[in-house]
Formats: structure tokens, C-alpha cells, sequence
């Protein structure tokens, strides 16, 4: 191949993930605060005993199985949230501060702290989550459309 093919072959592939960012997926609400209610229910069974935090790990599992399975089917594509580029830093602070609501939930059940605060540190990580999924879309949109 020489350069000016693939030169060609580059610019149609930046082409192609900005064509994507404008007419891709568009994920409805609901599709963010599934991937939130998710967040939630991992943060809250850290502050439950057994059985409720097994359940509170399999449901959410389950649930993520269902989300990639229904973005694939639905718009064709599942992208990890785990990826190079600019979306990894708002993944990683979303990591951190789920890390840090599960943290809570330990502290909360540590010291015998009653149900409606942990369910209020679940509140919590689901509203972060769901800001934060919004954010990473619209990180994602802009990483397309500049070809980064």
C-alpha cells in the first residue's frame, strides 16, 4: 500500500467514527439509569448481609449480560466503557467514586448505621452514575466527531 492509499484508508476510518457520532446511538434516559440502577444496587449490597448482597451482585451482573446484549442488538454496537481515549478518565473518576459509595456502604454497615442511610449512599452513587454516564456519552460523541 502506498501513502496516499493510506493516507485514504486513515481519512475513511476518521470519516466513518464521525459518521458514527452523529447518526450513532443515541441512548434514550432509560438506557442511563439501567446502567445507574446497576451502579446502585453494587454500591448498596455492600452495606447488606447475606442474602441480600448476593442478590444485589447477581441481579446487576445479570443486568449488564441484558444492557450489552440489548445495545448490540438494538444500535449494532457495545462499547466498553474501558477504552483508550478521553472517556477513560471520566470512567476512572466514575470508578473512584463507586469505590468510594461501596466504601460508605462498609462504614455504614460496620457500625450498624440503619437502612435509609444506606440506601441513601445508593441514592447517591445512582444519581453520579447517571450524570456520569451522560457525561461519558457526550465525551465519547466528541471524541468521534474530532477523530481523536
Amino acid at each position: 500500500m502506498n501513502p496516499i492509499e493510506a493516507q485514504a484508508a486513515l481519512d475513511s476510518m476518521a470519516e466513518a467514527r464521525r459518521e458514527l457520532a452523529r447518526s450513532g446511538p443515541k441512548y434514550p434516559l432509560w438506557r442511563h439509569a439501567a446502567f445507574a440502577a446497576v451502579m446502585a444496587a453494587l454500591v448498596l449490597g455492600q452495606g447488606v448481609g447475606q442474602p441480600w448482597s448476593l442478590l444485589l451482585l447477581v441481579f446487576p451482573m445479570a443486568a449488564v449480560a441484558w444492557l450489552v446484549t440489548d445495545d448490540r442488538k438494538r444500535y449494532g454496537i457495545f462499547v466498553n466503557g474501558y477504552r483508550k481515549g478521553r472517556t477513560l478518565s471520566v470512567t476512572t473518576l466514575l470508578l473512584v467514586l463507586m469505590l468510594g459509595a461501596m466504601g460508605g456502604e462498609i462504614y455504614a454497615r460496620s457500625y450498624g448505621l440503619g437502612l435509609l442511610v444506606k440506601l441513601g449512599i445508593a441514592g447517591f452513587a445512582f444519581v453520579v452514575a447517571l450524570a456520569m454516564s451522560l457525561w461519558w456519552t457526550r465525551v465519547y460523541d466528541r471524541e468521534l466527531l474530532k477523530g481523536a
